[in-house]
């Protein structure tokens, strides 16, 4: 649907713009989907070597098991890119959208509202540890570069050490085990987003994946589906499958053998600027 609900576009986008450069932690973060951008003449400067939301999203759209009437839980959801973007796609999809950021979870009310997206329900709280008891079952959970911001911007409780972060990411993806049966995972490998607080080397992309490989595999998790960024014939970034011995590897937890080392190298993960694209993409099935 092109055509807007009140209000007039041009209050819109101002609305728009004003909650979306709200100078918190996380704003300025995410995309303008698409379709928004051109019905409105409004899009905000993202450099796409560093976050490639449109190509993450194809990826996973390609690859979930979305049924007819599936329901979808967006934690962190930031401005909405994948949940608005999922309405537009999925109109059958009943879609929740967690954003403990009132002004990001007014962007996406507003958006939704404007293109008649009325299978989003945007919810503004956050999704704590104990807040996870609380959530309904969904078919699917995004869990987009959220997690390892526990310890700081939620679960103030969690110590400020790498052993403690992992025991609460196990827990966290434990609780989300028993509300969902597919996962779509990110993480960042800094606590708190601090590159003080390192869970590993930067440029260590085998260390990265042996860190994921054992949260998810301790909470119950098996990755079906791991997805790196890469450069395509035309030069933009898409998200491509990793290689079945690195799927394997993350299974076994053997993730830094010759074959994983193998497949980094010709990777070049290091081409990207920041970490953002050295994280991979995991679709995960309960265990």
């Amino acid at each position: 649907m092109s055509v807007l609900a009140a209000p007039p576009a041009a209050d819109l986008v101002a609305r728009l713009h004003q909650l979306y450069h709200d100078s918190s932690k996380h704003s300025v973060y995410q995309s303008v989907p698409v379709f928004v951008a051109r019905a409105l003449g409004y899009q905000e400067e993202i450099h796409s070597l560093w976050r490639s939301d449109q190509p993450r999203y194809d990826y996973l759209l390609a690859r979930l098991d979305l049924t007819i009437g599936a329901r979808v839980a967006d934690i962190g959801a930031n401005t909405g890119y994948f949940s608005l973007n999922l309405a537009r796609t999925r109109p059958d999809l009943a879609i929740e959208a967690y954003e403990m950021n009132p002004r990001h979870a007014e962007f996406i009310r507003l958006t939704a509202e404007a293109f008649a997206l009325d299978r989003i329900v945007v919810r503004a709280e956050s999704c704590d540890l104990a807040g996870l008891a609380r959530l309904p079952a969904y078919d699917v959970m995004l869990l987009l570069n959220v997690l390892h911001h526990a310890g700081f911007d939620f679960d103030p409780q969690v110590a400020d050490t790498n052993a403690a972060f992992t025991a609460h990411a196990i827990a966290y993806l434990a609780r989300l085990r028993h509300r969902c049966r597919q996962l779509v995972f990110q993480a960042g490998s800094n606590r708190g987003g601090d590159k003080r607080r390192p869970l590993h080397a930067y440029d260590d992309d085998a260390a990265r994946l042996a860190w994921l490989a054992l949260v998810l595999r301790e909470s119950g998790w098996q990755p079906a589906h791991v997805g790196y960024a890469q450069v395509g014939e035309g030069g933009g970034i898409e998200f491509r499958d990793a290689p079945p011995a690195l799927l394997a590897a993350m299974h076994t937890g053997r993730a830094a053998g010759a074959e994983v080392a193998d497949f980094f190298r010709a990777a070049n993960l290091a081409r990207f600027p920041g970490e953002f694209h050295r994280r991979p993409l995991i679709i995960a099935t309960t265990i």
